[in-house]
């Protein structure tokens, strides 16, 4: 029998919400937890707290930086220092080759290196957010599930005809299938702008990935090259030794051009040469696009080389998708913001995997042959992991930062692959434990995590500074989420019928 056009997109939004959903949650929870990056990477930095008492202005940052790197890089083919500001108030540097540069952070008050424990930070949850952290295969399946998101979106506005309608008529203490549809339509209505934007500017972000070929044609056989071409105002060394004169004029002049407080970045391309480069970028976070505006200057004369401020219109156009995507603009609020959309995204995407299984038990039957009891099971157990179990690692890869020695070399990848060892560990429990009960532990278990994380800082002898509290604010805010959704899904022994889950998954 021939399928109607609504049959058809309810295919794609069950099938297609089900087997990228399992990727999908993972991926919009850890992109939402790297809305702060900044901020957790320096509560995973807690040998800065203390050191970073102020922002230090560029023309004192960039005094302090010289001359560290003059003592300890004289000779390398580049400097890069990342200039201090609210988000990021560490003095960092960098020498030697762009792909391989060793750094330091410093302490603003002298200038002195700090011995910061190795860490990925908030970058772990950007790098997973964006391929997770398995290089291109995994780069290939985030592409994969962008694509699925957005044919998610357009097959759930035409399912829900009366998608607005419905928004009013929510219903928590109806029979469970009832009310997760409803919560999942609410959800939905009230995140679907952010969802149809983020979605959309992620896969334009990605476009090299999706159409190679089309970049390759355009760009003159540069693969991967970008409308926002940068220009280069550098030149080859010439061999000829000379000093590099203070950079604290230089810093000074591009304040002037930019505005004081508006430098990001110090680039100095062969600081030991007579033909070195000084480069420095603007920051992006008081514009939507995500648009650097740079100049660059002769190292010994202090003469302008070049200044980009004026980009083409598809430059403009792209980047600004990516400033929609990566939020740098808006400050505080801004971030609050998608924080907050983030995690309605997550749990939308949470509701439909669970609606899935609830509908699917309710329904009976054998819709896989004689393995429909264990494919079942398998599902049930993938959605625990999904979702708790994404939630549940998270917050041990911010405690493993604590717990383990802070001058072990190895301890970042350490981190990591504590990450993945609770989040298979989430698996595999929920595969042995009855579904209610796994839900109840494992959310339980992440509630206990995310709000003892203050006392954490406590127990190992750490000061938090007003950033690193706010993070501890926000860890605090989640654990009363995950408090309150575990006592509602407290198994039937406990005295009442679970709300969220029905009676035949305890």
């Amino acid at each position: 029998m021939k399928k109607t056009f609504t049959q058809s997109m309810a295919w794609l939004h069950t099938w297609g919400g089900l087997l990228l959903g399992w990727l999908l949650v993972p991926i919009f929870f850890t992109g939402t937890l790297a809305v702060f990056e900044p901020e957790l990477s320096h509560w995973m930095r807690p040998e800065l707290h203390q050191a970073n008492t102020r922002v230090l202005p560029a023309v004192q940052a960039s005094t302090l930086a010289q001359a560290r790197l003059q003592a300890v890089a004289a000779g390398a083919p580049g400097w890069q220092i990342d200039l201090p500001d609210a988000r990021n108030p560490a003095l960092h540097i960098g020498w030697g080759s762009p792909r391989a540069l060793q750094r330091e952070y410093l302490d603003p008050r002298t200038g002195a290196p700090l011995r910061v424990r190795a860490t990925e930070g908030g970058h772990f949850f950007t790098h997973f957010h964006a391929e997770l952290d398995a290089g291109k295969v995994g780069r290939a399946l985030v592409c994969v599930a962008g694509l699925v998101m957005l044919a998610s979106l357009i097959s759930g506005i035409v399912l829900h005809k009366k998608i607005f309608q419905d928004f009013f008529t929510f219903r928590p203490r109806a029979s469970s299938q009832r009310a997760w549809l409803d919560a999942h339509t609410v959800l939905g209505v009230l995140s679907l702008p952010f969802l149809l934007m983020i979605s959309y500017s992620g896969v334009i972000m990605l476009v090299d990935d999706y159409l190679p070929a089309a970049t390759t044609h355009l760009y003159h056989g540069k693969s991967g090259a970008r409308a926002e071409v940068v220009k280069n105002f550098e030149r080859k060394p010439l061999g000829q030794p000379a000093s590099l004169p203070a950079l604290a004029g230089l810093t000074a002049q591009a304040e002037h051009r930019f505005g004081v407080g508006m430098l990001s970045q110090i680039s100095v391309r062969a600081p030991g040469d007579a033909a070195a480069t000084v480069r420095f970028s603007r920051h992006i976070h008081d514009r939507l696009g995500a648009v650097a505006d740079h100049v660059s200057y002769d190292a010994a004369s202090g003469a302008l080389r070049g200044v980009q401020t004026d980009w083409n219109p598809m430059a403009y156009l792209f980047r600004t998708l990516v400033g929609l995507h990566i939020v740098k603009f808006g400050g505080y609020p801004a971030l609050a913001l998608y924080f907050l959309a983030g995690l309605a995204a997550s749990a939308l995407l949470a509701g439909g995997l669970v609606l899935y299984t609830i509908k699917r038990r309710k329904r009976g039957g054998q819709a896989f042959g004689a393995a429909t009891t264990q494919i079942h099971a398998l599902i049930e157990a993938l959605n625990v992991a999904a979702i708790a179990g994404i939630v549940l690692a998270s917050a041990a890869y911010l405690w493993s930062n604590r717990l383990l020695p802070a001058s072990w070399e190895a301890r970042a990848s350490a981190e990591v692959g504590g990450f993945f060892a609770v989040w298979a560990l989430s698996l595999l429990h929920a595969l042995l434990r009855p579904p209610l009960r796994a839900w109840f532990e494992q959310v339980s278990l992440a509630a206990a995590l995310c709000g003892l994380l203050p006392l954490l800082d406590v127990a190992t002898g750490q000061q938090s500074d007003p950033i690193a509290q706010g993070v501890d604010a926000v860890a605090v805010l989640l654990a009363l989420a995950l408090s309150w959704l575990a006592w509602r899904l407290r198994p039937p022994h406990a005295g009442h019928a679970p709300v969220f889950l029905n009676k035949a998954a305890a």
